[in-house]
């Protein structure tokens, strides 16, 4: 599911905006020292606006609006080159890169920095500067939205198909207790969790939602648990716990008990 993120931005920065003027100054705080941090954070938020228009509008048809490499066009390009566009979301490839050699990517294109000929040099449509405010908006997208490690992907891919049955055994023995016995998200610790830190746990049988996950999803946040993508950290990684195989027997489970087909 492709989320628009028009409103993310100039939400922080409003928040940045009321955040700063409602700190307490001290006596050796000058005002103007107020007024050149506030217009700083001003600028920093106003160039991510930037940056984030501009990848929606040339990147996102490849890249996808979260960066995750799903974009329109990405299909077709696999397909008749068998190249992946890459993800811009994939924490582990953008820890090695400084948005200075994101720049130089998007400025001189794949073909001139070992990359895919495909990738446009965007440096002949761009100038420099939306280019850098580009760069610095694709060095968010790993907090803001972040992908499904690459580890993760190929023990999904290599585990067999799971089977609801065996799910609903591991489900009874390892989430029932915060999902419920019957997967609606009122297990016997599920009022604890509201009480101790106004978390619910999900309700696996919302067709509405599950419909929107894929199974590769569903899977990533079994294994690794709710914190790695941004959810209540009190879902814990199960992948400690279960294998692959088990965990594809889970994700069998909730598709059934959600009523919604498998989605790769």
């Amino acid at each position: 599911m492709k989320i628009s993120r028009q409103w993310i931005v100039p939400g922080i920065l409003l928040a940045v905006a009321v955040c700063m003027s409602c700190q307490p100054r001290s006596k050796a705080e000058a005002p103007a020292g107020n007024a050149a941090s506030l217009a700083d954070s001003l600028n920093r938020m106003a160039a991510l606006q930037r940056g984030q228009h501009a990848f929606l509008a040339y990147c996102a048809m490849c890249h996808g609006d979260g960066g995750n490499g799903d974009g329109d066009v990405a299909t077709a390009i696999r397909q008749k080159s068998g190249i992946a566009v890459a993800r811009l979301n994939d924490r582990e490839v953008l820890g090695r890169l400084t948005q200075n050699d994101v720049m130089s990517v998007i400025e001189k294109g794949g073909a001139h920095t070992g990359r895919s000929n495909l990738m446009p040099a965007w440096g002949e449509r761009l100038d420099r500067g939306l280019i850098h405010d580009i760069a610095g908006y694709v060095m968010t997208l790993a907090d803001s939205n972040p992908a499904i490690p690459r580890s993760t992907m190929l023990q999904y891919l290599e585990a067999p198909a799971g089977v609801p049955a065996e799910g609903r055994v591991l489900y009874v023995h390892h989430c029932s207790a915060c999902h419920g016995p019957f997967a609606k998200g009122d297990g016997p610790f599920a009022e604890q969790l509201w009480t101790t830190n106004h978390v619910r746990p999900r309700n696996l049988t919302d067709s509405s939602y599950i419909a929107t996950r894929t199974d590769r999803q569903l899977f990533a946040v079994i294994s690794l648990g709710g914190g790695h993508f941004k959810k209540a950290v009190q879902m814990p990684a199960w992948t400690v716990t279960l294998t692959p195989a088990q965990i594809k027997h889970v994700v069998a489970y909730v598709r059934e008990v959600s009523r919604t087909t498998r989605r790769r």
